[in-house]
């Protein structure tokens, strides 16, 4: 009786840890990746950070399952054609501009996927936090692989906290900086996965198409708005069991 009641539990515990009883939704899974460098730094970064060979087998594992690459280039055709609901497709997208980011990017184009590169465009260069930043020349090499390049603010900072002229000059040094790299910037990512109505509002104005948030959720275009498409973190801890449920559900645990 002990076993019966023990082996219950244990039960539990891995469902609750991993949420299988989710039902899997047709859409366009959209991940969100941080550094591509799993050397800790001591911050809550290192939480976000994933080595290159595990990188490395959640792309292959994508390709065996059949996803197809999304990106600025073909994502309009895929949702207007409502495309997903008979292919599979995955965005990757990866914020801030950490400069490990150009392995992903090489590993993306060898499996025949591109990405989209949300930049803070005043670090490209720099050292934050102790972290290698992009330079200038990588995000050359970034466009040169096919990938395209986002906006994800000049400072990356919460604009929800700043006055709407304050976002503006966020948002068009940004994309003023990015155009020397891509004619189009099209793309944004809210630093900090923060929005409201005038953010939304403006950025529409300024000519962007997309823009992402934080939701743990695959992307439903009939449900979604553009400007709110969510995305799924993987995390240090995303094990194998983990990324199916993301990749089928859009999140893996409460």
């Amino acid at each position: 009786m002990l076993a019966i009641v023990l082996l219950f539990f244990l039960v539990i515990a891995f469902l609750l840890r991993y949420n299988f009883f989710r039902i899997p939704k047709k859409g366009i899974l959209v991940l969100l990746y941080h550094r591509i460098d799993d050397k800790p730094v001591g911050t809550d970064l290192d939480k976000f950070s994933i080595s290159k060979e595990t990188f490395e087998k959640q792309v292959a594992y994508l390709k065996r399952k059949k996803y197809f690459s999304a990106h600025p280039g073909n994502i309009e055709e895929i949702v207007e054609k409502k495309l997903y609901l008979k292919n599979r497709y995955v965005v990757f997208t990866f914020d801030d501009g950490y400069k490990d980011n150009l392995h992903a990017a090489e590993i993306l184009n060898r499996y025949g996927y591109r990405g989209i590169f949300f930049i803070s465009t005043a670090h490209i260069g720099k050292i934050l936090d102790g972290v290698d930043m992009l330079t200038s020349e990588d995000l050359k090499s970034l466009v040169n692989l096919g990938m395209f390049l986002g906006s994800h603010s000049n400072r990356h900072v919460n604009l929800q906290k700043l006055t709407l002229a304050e976002m503006k000059k966020e948002i068009l040094q940004s994309l003023d900086i990015l155009s020397q790299y891509q004619s189009d910037v099209e793309d944004f990512a809210y630093p900090f996965g923060g929005y409201n109505d005038e953010i939304l509002g403006l950025i529409s104005d300024l000519g962007i198409k997309r823009a992402y948030i934080i939701g743990q959720k695959i992307y439903q275009p009939a449900i979604h708005s553009a400007f709110k498409i969510p995305r799924a973190i993987v995390r240090k801890n995303t094990d194998y069991i983990d990324f199916y449920l993301i990749s089928t559900r859009g999140r893996s645990r409460f």
